[in-house]
């Protein structure tokens, strides 16, 4: 028999970090993880929007840039969504889209056609904050 705290979890998230507010063994956990994004994203050798290469220098692409931004982002996704998979009900929330890009991944994948998934737009909030929000969701 499963009681109301069984396999709940909410998750403020942005494109950097998500919170993932555990309920599933009774008081709130919560745990960060945070994505390999970084702002300005360049190897080795580069400077502002292009490669030095010996003597000359070489521009990057705009879509060279955005296909990297992508890639993170994807593998981003697919941990969140890997940690995702043991719940039953769960509640996206956050003040960017990435909570829909999430949702949106999770909603095509069919390890979770059988979850409760719910998304809400939420402003950048403290733990404690978040915590409650999520209690608030789940009318703990």
């Amino acid at each position: 028999m499963k009681n109301h705290f069984d396999r709940k979890v909410g998750v403020w998230l942005d494109h950097s970090q998500a919170h993932f507010i555990d309920f599933s063994k009774g008081p709130a956990s919560v745990e960060t993880a945070y994505s390999d994004k970084e702002s300005q994203l360049r190897f080795k050798g580069e400077i502002g929007s292009g490669s030095q290469l010996g003597n000359n220098r070489s521009t990057n692409s705009e879509h060279h840039t955005h296909n990297r931004e992508q890639e993170f982002m994807h593998e981003y996704y697919n941990m969140l969504s890997d940690r995702l998979k043991n719940y039953d009900e769960i509640f996206l929330f956050g003040s960017t889209t990435a909570k829909d890009e999430l949702y949106n991944k999770l909603k095509s994948d069919k390890q979770f056609v059988e979850k409760i998934i719910n998304v809400k737009s939420a402003d950048r909030l403290t733990e404690n904050q978040m915590i409650a929000e999520a209690k608030k969701f789940f009318n703990l």
